[in-house]
């Protein structure tokens, strides 16, 4: 009879063992040792990946109580975006020629037209800007949010009564997501940077779209992971193996970012789901 080795991660809800790696049931989820993932779940693919905003919407749906916790990221990055829009259209327009000076004969009449063309094209830019700045911002600044909406669907995917948390475990809980998220961004930026050169020819532009969408689907399962307690190299060989289904979750938010609570929620079930929650490859199995 085959047994895992001491020490794995609970299959069902893939929390980690207790200090020093001790056997017995799960202290999360109550699962017995050795027990398989939720029933009916089985090992979600690609396809489904492409799916789990949808699926979250409609997890939503059956379980209203979520829908504070996809609202309030939504309404911070609205409040954010509002800011940071005034502020770079504020900027902007201190950038833009004013052609004050009278221009050689008759196409003087020209002057206004092509200052106002410059300036509404600078305060264009300025939103543009402004929009992947506040995407760029928005993994770090709703990570506590997705992290409590995160835990939250596991509780009512697993049919565990939601405990709460203590007082004394919120700051430190939104401080070890923001890090997390903050650590995924600088992972994100030391790779997708030198990307964008290449972006920019014809050969590198599909390879920059599709790192842009993995770790678009990164940024979804990471709020579960780093829940889990996996740390930094261990969420990355988690998510490097299993490319496929980070690929396909990160698709439809890299056309669609405004889906990202969605996707936290359907990453959370996708994580549920699989059978293997282990960062590496599969663990030794020991015979009895």
């Amino acid at each position: 009879m085959a047994a895992e080795e001491p020490g794995s991660r609970c299959r069902r809800c893939g929390e980690p063992p207790d200090e020093g790696g001790s056997r017995g049931p799960c202290r999360r989820c109550g699962a017995p040792e050795g027990a398989p993932g939720p029933p009916g779940e089985g090992s979600p693919g690609p396809a489904a990946a492409l799916l789990a905003p949808l699926r979250g919407g409609l997890f939503v749906l059956r379980h209203p109580r979520l829908l504070p916790w996809i609202l309030l990221p939504l309404l911070v990055d609205a409040v954010l975006l509002v800011l940071l829009a005034a502020a770079a259209v504020s900027y902007f327009d201190t950038l833009a020629p004013r052609f004050e000076e009278p221009w050689w004969g008759w196409i003087d009449w020209l002057r206004g037209a092509a200052a106002w063309g410059a300036l509404h094209l600078l305060r264009l830019l300025a939103l543009a800007s402004a929009f992947f700045a506040t995407l760029a911002a928005a993994g770090a600044v709703n990570a506590p949010f997705h992290d409590v909406l995160s835990g939250r669907t596991e509780d009512l995917a697993l049919g565990i009564p939601d405990p709460g948390r203590p007082w004394s475990r919120l700051l430190p809980d939104a401080l070890r997501a923001a890090g997390a998220a903050l650590l995924l961004l600088a992972v994100q930026a030391a790779v997708l940077l030198p990307l964008l050169l290449l972006g920019f020819t014809a050969a590198g532009a599909p390879v920059f779209a599709a790192a842009g969408a993995w770790f678009a689907g990164l940024g979804a399962v990471d709020v579960t992971l780093g829940r889990k307690r996996y740390g930094g190299r261990e969420r990355l060989r988690w998510a490097i193996r299993r490319w496929p289904l980070v690929l396909g979750l990160g698709l439809p938010l890299s056309l669609l970012p405004l889906l990202q609570p969605l996707a936290v929620v359907g990453a959370t079930l996708l994580y549920l789901g699989q059978a293997d929650k282990e960062p590496g490859p599969p663990r030794a199995r020991a015979k009895n």
